[in-house]
């Protein structure tokens, strides 16, 4: 079995040295056949993976962030192809989505782990994501928030950054059409995040009865509001009581969904940036084979 880590430049950075250094006296500690990828882009990631996708011989790693791991869900077989998630991005919400913890992590226990994880998707318009689908003023701060990526603060300093300058400059609500699992749904929100796991940005709480296990994936809902009740509602968010009051945000378990607007409309996935009128949401059960132990 060889080992394949793929290293996202652009996530790493400053952490690029420090890292290969740490999983290579892993490996050659413990005699493993290893391989670094260095990847600047999808399409380098894809050219550099292709003649291992698919391989029943070989363990893909995604080394950065969550962006990282969405790339490579996207570029692999995923019916015979085994990843693991080394994170060393700014949010890492797919670690606790998939292993259960935060950011802490044995790299050398994670490599060497035998066990093996089956865990659910989210898709949409036929792109896999790990964790979140962000719509609205959500999709906003994550567009936004590549204006802070360079600043040496925490990741979740950096999704607070995106929050206060995305409210002043863009917290205009969206006109649209949602069909959950066949009950239709039409009104204007400001609010809309649909996950797989707990958390989006930063580790932040935004839904505690999601689960990457369950065949479902879960929605946050709001009307239209103004600018200050949207303060109000992110800082509910960030002490994880924003569910408490059922009149302003809702909450929906699905899994099919037909998102429809009269123009493109920005959305967001694990932090990647994309644009539709139409977006055909999915829940994709047990697709995903991730090495390593869930705590």
């Amino acid at each position: 079995m060889v080992n394949i880590f793929v290293l996202n430049e652009n996530s790493l950075k400053n952490k690029m040295y420090s890292c290969v250094e740490n999983i290579t006296d892993v490996c050659d500690r413990n005699d493993l056949p290893h391989i670094f990828l260095r990847t600047k882009s999808i399409e380098d990631l894809k050219k550099q993976i292709a003649p291992f996708n698919g391989s029943e011989e070989a363990v893909l790693y995604a080394v950065g962030g969550d962006g990282t791991l969405q790339a490579l869900v996207n570029s692999v077989d995923l019916s015979t192809t085994t990843l693991q998630y080394l994170p060393y991005g700014s949010g890492n919400n797919a670690y606790r989505t998939f292993y259960g913890v935060e950011q802490r992590f044995d790299l050398e226990k994670d490599i060497l782990s035998e066990n093996i994880i089956e865990a659910d998707l989210g898709m949409a318009n036929g792109e896999y994501f790990t964790c979140m689908l962000g719509l609205a003023i959500d999709a906003r701060i994550g567009n936004n928030l590549s204006k802070f990526r360079n600043l040496k603060v925490s990741g979740k300093m950096k999704y607070y950054l995106s929050i206060l300058y995305t409210l002043l400059r863009e917290a205009d609500p969206v006109t649209l059409k949602m069909i959950f699992d066949g009950m239709t749904i039409e009104q204007k929100s400001s609010f809309i995040s649909i996950t797989n796991g707990q958390t989006i940005g930063g580790q932040t709480p935004i839904n505690p009865a999601a689960n990457a296990f369950d065949g479902k994936l879960n929605a946050v809902v709001t009307e239209a509001l103004s600018t200050m009740k949207l303060l109000g509602l992110f800082t509910k968010i960030d002490k994880g009581t924003h569910l408490d009051d059922s009149s302003v945000v809702k909450t929906y378990e699905f899994e099919k969904l037909l998102i429809e607007s009269d123009g493109p409309l920005i959305h967001e996935l694990d932090g990647e940036i994309r644009e539709s009128s139409i977006i055909d949401v999915s829940v994709c059960p047990k697709v995903l084979k991730l090495k390593g132990k869930r705590y």
